[in-house]
């Protein structure tokens, strides 16, 4: 079950969650604990006069976003150990701040890379695995985002991590990890040996997928 609500704005305002005062609100956004299932109404108040207020609803049940409103100004990102990341996109009416969208950079490991030129359908993504014949088809994703951190749950021994993104609803996605234990290959250069997808929100029977 996703247990924090994490709510990040792109321009600076003053946040009300459920009729609650919070506090100034940014890109370093706040976090709060979330019930499975749940109605949560969000208003934003910007500093700049140009920008709109905003207002927000979510509605979680099971531990999974059921709906998420307005859909051109409220996304949210499912990611690994229960963390629900809310980004909130107030319309401007023009001379005010620029939304800036969320940029992750990350170190080119080989798994980024690989999941990359995969996604791509490049044949180059083959070199980069120790055996290629091994590795089974990876599930469907729409993007590769750096994973700041494993999930709690995953094997000491993959060195390497990524966020598989699969898209739920035009502004709801889901961040499976990628995990891969790599072995050097000469010159600087490493293979992946082994990989590993566990789901955000694992399947009934709690399969994870690996090789």
């Amino acid at each position: 079950m996703f247990e924090i609500l994490r709510i990040e704005s792109a321009v600076r305002g003053v946040l009300l969650v459920n009729g609650q005062f919070c506090g100034p609100l940014g890109e370093e956004g706040q976090a709060f604990p979330a019930s499975p299932d749940a109605e949560v109404y969000i208003q934003l108040f910007p500093f700049d006069p140009a920008i709109r207020p905003l207002t927000a609803a979510l509605r979680l049940s099971g531990g999974t976003v059921e709906e998420l409103l307005p859909e051109r100004h409220a996304y949210a990102l499912l990611w690994p150990d229960g963390i629900i990341q809310l980004e909130l996109r107030p319309a401007s009416d023009g001379g005010g701040e620029q939304a800036q969208g969320e940029t992750q950079t990350a170190a080119a490991g080989v798994l980024l890379r690989y999941l990359t030129l995969h996604l791509a359908g490049s044949p180059e993504a083959d070199a980069l695995l120790l055996r290629a014949q091994e590795i089974p088809a990876l599930p469907p994703y729409d993007a590769v985002v750096p994973l700041r951190f494993a999930p709690l749950a995953a094997p000491e021994r993959y060195d390497e991590r990524a966020g598989l993104v699969r898209r739920l609803a035009p502004n709801v996605a889901r961040v499976d990890a990628a995990l891969a234990a790599t072995v050097p290959a000469g010159q600087g250069r490493r293979l992946i040996e082994q990989l590993l997808v566990m789901e955000s929100r694992p399947s009934p029977d709690g399969n994870t997928s690996a090789t």
